[in-house]
């Protein structure tokens, strides 16, 4: 081997003689890219231009290390269901063990607007008080929180019919409790036909009017001073009775009436003659004409 022919360049002559062979060589990509990516390290060897100029960019430049493939974050799965988002997401909490009955119940009402079909969370409410329908604090008396509605019901329904009693008069009486017992009676009996309270509907208007008509007749029995206060109550409670079918205590009230209207003076004409103003006097003629009128209609029957 003679001396400056390098070792590869005999191989190579070698190779191309009489008895040269065809050789393949597999090359190794990564190790020949290293090949022509390595510097000489022979200091000795002579360098060329163009390894003097690329030297500091090559000297500084490092190959980053391989980073492993990350799958992206953002995959569509369609086999899951799809949540809307909280942008349009409907503001709903669930109630804790601790939330009041308030927040329980807006609760409730908020899934029942994402569920029609569920019916909506009620509590049961508990059931109305059925009032005695007389006063415990006056035997004699109806219920005092009845009493008003009793009132009204019989000036809207019998106002005409018997003008001898005024509204505001009789809702004064009633609130100064100067109202007379059997006057306040007779107007229950009668406005019970009329009335849609609690105690009047689960008795029967029927059977309340019944009991309060039986009170009155246990009033006059009692024996009443012969006033115009009780000429009224009798008008009324004998209509009360016309009204239950009960002839025979209609008539006999009537009688009673017309017995007192005497005895005052109102028959005669001379309870008018006292009266303060017109308007009493007014009402002394309606309440005599009244009476006149139901006596009349006793005598055209046979009883």
């Amino acid at each position: 081997m003679s001396r400056g022919r390098s070792p590869s360049s005999e191989q190579e002559s070698v190779l191309g003689g009489a008895e040269s062979r065809i050789a393949v060589s597999i090359l190794d990509p990564y190790h020949d890219r290293e090949r022509s990516c390595s510097l000489p390290s022979d200091e000795s060897s002579p360098s060329s231009p163009t390894l003097d100029l690329l030297q500091p960019y090559v000297s500084s430049y490092t190959c980053p290390p391989a980073q492993p493939y990350v799958q992206p974050d953002v995959v569509t799965d369609w086999s899951s269901p799809i949540f809307p988002q909280q942008s349009w997401q409907s503001e709903c909490t669930a109630p804790t063990s601790a939330a009041s009955p308030a927040s329980v119940l807006s609760f409730q009402s908020d899934l029942s607007l994402y569920n029609p079909s569920s019916e909506p969370f009620t509590t049961p409410s508990p059931s109305p008080v059925v009032l005695p329908l007389f006063d415990p604090r006056c035997p004699d008396q109806p219920h005092s929180t009845l009493m008003m509605h009793f009132i009204q019901t019989y000036f809207d329904h019998y106002g005409q019919t018997f003008p001898c009693l005024a509204y505001d008069e009789t809702v004064r009486q009633f609130f100064e409790q100067s109202l007379s017992p059997l006057v306040a009676t007779g107007i229950a009996a009668l406005a019970a036909w009329y009335s849609d309270l609690p105690e009047v509907l689960q008795r029967g208007a029927a059977d309340v009017s019944g009991a309060y008509c039986a009170h009155a007749k246990a009033l006059v029995s009692r024996g009443q001073l012969a006033s115009l206060d009780t000429v009224h109550g009798l008008i009324l409670l004998a209509w009360a009775e016309y009204k239950r079918s009960r002839m025979v205590d209609f008539c006999s009230h009537v009688r009673t009436a017309k017995h007192f209207s005497e005895q005052i003076g109102l028959a005669s004409g001379a309870l008018m003659q006292k009266a303060l103003n017109d308007y009493e006097r007014h009402m002394l003629h309606l309440t005599w004409g009244i009476v006149r009128q139901l006596v009349v209609m006793i005598d055209t029957w046979t009883i």
